[in-house]
């Protein structure tokens, strides 16, 4: 018997993941890449990378989020591999683009992480309440879930 494909649910379900990563996204860029602060993310990896790689972030964040997208597809399954976002990295190419030279909006490193913490907590929770991933380090949390029997919060 085939499955019927629900539409208007599969276009909600794609709007709620989608805003779940523009959060994350928004507060990668406006808070960590400002301050040059390194928060343990994939992004973070890409900040300080990108001192070294002459590439932005973005490209960065993409190639690192291909990668580990691979080998969570392999380990965590088919729905998580379709559920984990490569929209990270497009956000921040927006970003990039619309906000060239963003500036601290806080003037404080310790402000930018902690307003960095709470901002990508909320869109971490969307993703992780709907099974799904924002790529990056988000990957080998669920590995260690599914693995290693870690509440996914504390993975």
């Amino acid at each position: 018997m085939k499955k019927t494909i629900d539409t208007a649910a599969l276009v909600k379900e794609a709007a709620i993941l989608t805003g779940g990563v523009a959060i994350i996204a928004a507060a990668v860029y406006f808070f960590l890449v400002p301050s040059h602060a390194s928060v343990s993310s994939i992004s973070g990896l890409g900040i300080v990378l990108a001192n070294f790689v002459p590439l932005p972030l973005s490209a960065i964040t993409m190639i690192l989020n291909v990668v580990l997208l691979i080998i969570g597809f392999f380990t965590c399954g088919r729905e998580f591999g379709v559920k984990t976002s490569v929209m990270l990295p497009v956000f921040i190419a927006l970003f990039e683009r619309l906000f060239p030279d963003i500036g601290s909006l806080t003037d404080s490193q310790e402000l930018d992480v902690l307003c960095y913490t709470l901002v990508v907590s909320v869109g971490l929770s969307i993703l992780f309440n709907r099974n799904a991933s924002s790529g990056g380090l988000d990957i080998v949390a669920k590995i260690m879930n599914k693995y290693l029997h870690m509440e996914l919060g504390r993975a």
